[in-house]
């Protein structure tokens, strides 16, 4: 396999035998890795071609007209296909027209091999974040500036080809081995190829000495060689106004942009201030402050000084890794003294060597999973952190991670052959030497719970986005549990394919020493009662939907319905038979988890068993914790209902599966945090954009325990110019949204939105509270611009990844992305690719949900005010992120438009607009609007 053609076809449309026509091929030859020829044309389909086609590929009818028929082209394209690997990227498109041309006039199909570009590149490219050809094409520094024309696009894939081939000739030959067997069930060639290149390494007689310098070859493996961390010279620290003055000037070298902004400069004298001091500060630092460098520079030069740790927290772990490969490597460069930080996660975003050994000859006949364990295989060779962020897994590669992520369960600790290359142990040594360790709120409040014993001991931290800790502490120091981690544990002991724990163990049983027989009994019985199990477990989960669907609220953004219950609700006959059916499941858990432990404690002492069972072995018993925890779960959730807590069930009854959703939280999480969090620390740094409502911390404090008399609140405003950036209006003629009046209020925006976006020529985001209200608009909008040329899209509509969402809006010339609850903060989308966001409602929490219900209730138990006091500072907090989505830089410049009067019309709209950057606020009917939204873009 090494001659191949590589192909692109320009059609009238996706379907050859629907009788869509190519309009233009691009070829290229390839021979031993080297372009040999290149062959293009035009070609004249014989039909119109559409004009959405014409707008794609800016080919015309009219630049066809005397182009030649296909029938004249096939005669000069046929010998170059003797002997070759037909590619392409998305092969089987531009085979399916090949086919079909071969076909109509009179000649052989194609019988020779295929290698689908797409393919080949998930496999070998693991840690790419896009696979359309563009996105490699930028990746591997390929020239493809005319995407969408068959010549361009052909000479780029069979670049990005040579890239590839290029890539797996360097592979170790033990690699290549595991890789044929891995790729044997892909659409295309690739083991064949994979076969090729592993034979090709075998006669040249290099086997021997294949030496890859940095790859250590271990049990069958090939494994990145990490480095550990290198001693700094001692320095003197200099005092802290002299340091600043020296990072200044270095930081202004660094990055010839940079440019110092006052509020940046007194939060780090502020932050480092706190530190020093044993203080906690609150300070807010609206958009384009630069908050980021203003907590990392002074914590690390604390860190040096003082010799403590500083734990900085995030709450995505998008900015978590922001701070890391971005932030933190430029700090690096300009400190003096060598600085060390270090990213640590939750353990299940690391790989398990010792799991993955073990899976990856196991037979799978899912293309997904297969896929999965060979990028992998890649991606060993070149990570220095096993962390699942840096893998493009296929949707089921998920379910495959499950089975391989480091788990404290089922971990052999030092006994394990792995253990000293192990990804999560690894990173937590690399923790323990650092000045400064970036996690996430989630991982933080987890280490609180389990008693410090995951993160290194710390008595200073800096919290940033630090609306959120709150809401992630209720979550961490509450309980949670879902039917699917129910069914997930069961499909882990055994699964219809076979591929469960336990029948691992019933497989592997021949190889322990002197087996005995009433354990492989015992083995098997537990696989039958797992069978009848699965039966108790599904009766329980539909009586549990059943009990909640009778009187559930729509109460999540997502559109799940909500039940609220205490010890109370079980009275009636559906409560009394949930109860029962409850009851039961706890039973077989407890008498299940037994008939594991007696399997599981005579092996476990048995120190001669093979690794592969030692391992299974080690599996089970983690399952056997597992299942213990789930048991707990129930019996505290359902059974034993807590008065100082809120207990809900939630059901989404948007799939077949039926899922249900357990969840217990404290009424009140602020004196926990303050008992166990900040009275234990010495400094703690809280910052966001978003922390003030109405210019008062009032609000944010009380949420996390902390007394305002005692704790410095700063505020620094955003250095933009919303006066000059921002349009901002509020329609006076908007319909009150009010309970029957839905569909006229839909009907309006549909029709406004409509309008606007002709003026804004799409380069819209709109920001709903109700994931209901975004599936009725969705389609009506979507089907009034379709002639306008302007494409719709909508979160869990189009995609429920916020991500790929945000890239297919910046790529999309004339687009308007319809996003609910994750898109109002987050996004980041600067310059010409957003002109205009639209606020459909304010975003206040629905009052049926359980968590604002409960609370309601105690705040009023304490003589206060459940709207004022709770209700409106959240909203006012989320308006403030979904507003800031708009300005991003100082240059971008656009419109803010609420569809919302009671941000005007009632008595506390004012806490909205005054806690926004000053903007005037045009308030007129829509059509007087319309043009100054269309002079103010102009």
């Amino acid at each position: 396999m090494n001659k191949f053609l590589v192909v692109d076809f320009e059609t009238t449309g996706n379907k050859a035998k629907d009788g869509d026509q190519i309009i233009q091929i691009g070829a290229v030859l390839m021979e031993d890795g080297d372009i040999i020829s290149q062959f293009s044309s035009l070609v004249n389909p014989g039909i119109p071609i559409p004009t959405f086609i014409q707008q794609l590929t800016q080919i015309d009818d009219e630049m066809v007209k005397d182009a030649p028929t296909i029938d004249e082209i096939l005669p000069q394209m046929l010998p170059l296909l003797d002997g070759a690997v037909f590619v392409g990227h998305n092969v089987y498109f531009d085979l399916g027209f090949l086919q079909q041309a071969l076909a109509e006039h009179g000649y052989l199909p194609f019988s020779g091999p295929t290698i689908d570009t797409v393919e080949l590149s998930r496999l070998l490219l693991p840690n790419q974040t896009g696979y359309k050809l563009t996105d490699l094409a930028l990746e591997l520094d390929v020239e493809h500036d005319t995407p969408h024309q068959a010549d361009s696009d052909a000479l780029a894939t069979a670049q990005i080809l040579q890239s590839l081939l290029e890539k797996l000739n360097r592979l170790p030959y033990m690699v290549l081995q595991h890789l044929t067997e891995l790729t044997k069930g892909f659409a295309s060639d690739i083991s064949d190829l994979i076969k090729y290149v592993e034979q090709k390494r075998l006669m040249q007689g290099s086997v021997e000495r294949d030496e890859h310098p940095g790859l250590e070859m271990f049990r069958q493996l090939a494994v990145r060689i990490r480095g550990g961390r290198t001693e700094d010279s001692p320095a003197q620290d200099p005092a802290y106004e002299d340091f600043m003055k020296d990072i200044r000037s270095k930081l202004e070298g660094e990055m010839s942009d940079f440019e110092w902004r006052p509020a940046q400069m007194d939060m780090m004298s502020q932050v480092y201030d706190a530190l020093s001091k044993s203080q906690h500060v609150l300070i807010e630092a609206g958009t384009g402050t630069g908050k980021s460098l203003a907590y990392l520079i002074p914590a690390f030069y604390w860190s040096k000084v003082s010799g403590e740790k500083v734990v900085i927290s995030t709450h995505t772990i998008q900015l978590q890794e922001q701070l890391y490969t971005r932030d933190l490597p430029l700090l690096e460069r300009i400190f003096e003294q060598g600085i060390h930080g270090a990213l640590l996660k939750g353990r299940s975003n690391y790989l398990c060597l010792r799991k993955y050994e073990q899976s990856v000859m196991e037979p799978a006949d899912n293309f997904d999973i297969q896929l999965s364990k060979g990028q992998m295989m890649i991606w060993l060779t070149e990570t220095d952190t096993g962390d699942i962020e840096e893998l493009n897994l296929p949707p089921g590669g998920q379910v495959f991670w499950r089975q391989v992520q480091s788990d404290a369960h089922s971990c052999l600790s030092n006994q394990c052959p792995w253990f000293s290359r192990c990804y999560y142990f690894a990173a937590r040594r690399k923790a323990q030497e650092s000045d400064v360790i970036i996690t996430n709120h989630s991982l933080l409040l987890t280490d609180l719970k389990a008693d410090q014993r995951i993160l290194p001991p710390y008595r200073y931290a800096i919290i940033d986005e630090a609306h959120h800790f709150e809401e992630v502490a209720s979550h961490h120091l509450g309980l949670s549990l879902s039917s699917i981690q129910v069914e997930n544990y069961l499909a882990e002991l055994g699964s219809e394919r076979g591929m469960g724990i336990l029948e691992k163990l019933d497989r592997e049983w021949s190889s322990v020493p002197e087996s005995s027989h009433e354990g492989r009994e015992q083995l098997k019985g537990c696989i039958n009662e797992l069978m009848e199990g699965r039966e108790v477990i599904r009766e329980w989960i539909t009586r549990l939907y059943q009990w909640g669907i009778r009187s559930g609220r729509e109460g999540t953004e997502a559109g799940r319905l909500v039940k609220r219950f205490s010890h109370l609700d079980w009275s009636d006959k559906a409560g009394r038979d949930t109860l029962q059916s409850t009851s039961y499941v706890v039973e077989w858990l407890t008498l299940f988890q037994q008939s594991l432990e007696k399997i599981y404690i005579p092996l476990s002492a048995d120190k001669g068993l093979p690794f592969t069972f030692r391992g299974l072995l080690t599996d089970l018993h983690g399952a056997i914790r597992e299942g213990q925890r789930i048991r707990q779960l129930i019996q505290q959730m359902l059974l034993d209902p807590e008065v100082d807590n809120i207990h809900w069930i939630e059901l989404d009854t948007r799939t077949n599966r039926r899922p249900v959703y357990l969840y217990r939280v404290p009424i009140d999480v602020a004196p926990l945090l303050q008992e166990q969090f900040f009275a234990e620390k010495e400094s703690v740094v809280l910052t966001s954009a978003t922390l003030s409502v109405n210019q008062s911390f009032a609000y944010s404090l009380k949420r996390v325990g902390l007394d305002e008399q005692q704790v410095a609140t700063i505020q620094h405003p955003s250095p933009f110019d919303y006066r000059k950036q921002t349009l901002f209006c509020v329609p006076s003629d908007s319909p009150a949204l009010s309970s029957g009046n839905e569909e006229h209020f839909n009907h309006y925006l549909i029709d406004s939105l409509a309008q606007l976006s002709r003026v804004t020529e799409g380069r819209m985001l709109v920001l709903f509270t109700s994931y209901q209200m975004l599936r009725q608009v969705y389609e009506p909008l979507k089907e009034r611009l379709a002639q306008d040329g302007i494409t719709v899209l909508g979160h869990g509509m189009d995609s429920s990844s916020r991500t790929k969402l945000t890239k297919l809006f910046k790529q999309t010339k004339k687009c308007i992305l319809l996003g609910t609850s994750s898109f109002w903060e987050g996004v980041d989308i600067p310059g010409d690719d957003l002109s205009c966001l639209v606020i459909v409602r304010l975003p206040f929490w629905p009052p049926n949900h359980p968590v604002i219900e409960a609370r309601s209730e105690y705040i009023k138990s304490n003589r206060g005010n459940p709207f004022m006091d709770m209700s409106v500072p959240q909203a006012v907090i989320r308006f403030k992120q979904g507003f800031g989505r708009l300005v991003r830089t100082q240059k971008d410049k656009g419109v803010v438009i609420v569809f919302d009067k009671r941000i005007v019309e009632s008595r506390y709209g004012q806490y909205f607009v005054k806690s926004l950057p000053e903007t005037p606020l045009h308030y007129r009917p829509f059509n007087q609007l319309l043009p100054m939204v269309e002079e103010w873009l102009g």
